[in-house]
């Protein structure tokens, strides 16, 4: 929905090929705030589904929740689990059903509650087994780094 305004907005770099490993910052907002409509799409799970999204879940070592943005040639080749993944979002992800008009407030409220849970129940079993959550510091360092990144500094 936005393809036109960044096809005009990046006129001039269209042909551009990025260095490897350089990060370029296409938009700094994502589509909610411009236009996009999302909609609750459950009824389109099929186990054929649920097995494809599982199977490129276990790709990626550590990654036990989150939203996966993904394009598919129609609804039947979703519901077959033939899908491209255009964005793996983590556990700060939201599912985006719950911009659907039809559900309400409290039904958002509800969905993000039961994320938010899962999430906590998930960090719990993580921890229970051994791992060790990252520091305050840590996560400074990462917080500056991504800065860096989006602003189009190297940062090792």
């Amino acid at each position: 929905c936005i393809a036109r305004r960044l096809l005009t907005r990046y006129a001039s770099r269209l042909w551009e090929i990025p260095r490897g490993g350089e990060v370029i910052a296409v938009a700094e907002l994502g589509t909610h705030c411009r236009g996009a409509a999302f909609f609750d799409g459950s009824a389109l799970i099929t186990p054929e589904l649920e097995a494809e999204v599982d199977r490129v879940s276990r790709g990626f070592a550590g990654f036990y929740f989150g939203r996966y943005d993904v394009r598919a040639e129609s609804g039947e080749a979703l519901q077959q689990g033939r899908f491209r993944v255009v964005e793996l979002n983590g556990v700060t992800s939201e599912a985006t059903s719950i911009y659907d008009p039809a559900h309400s407030l409290p039904h958002a409220y509800r969905t993000l509650m039961r994320q938010w849970r899962l999430a906590f129940e998930i960090g719990a079993a993580n921890r229970a087994a051994g791992a060790h959550p990252a520091t305050l510091h840590q996560l400074g360092q990462l917080f500056h780094r991504h800065r860096a990144a989006r602003a189009g500094h190297s940062i090792s």
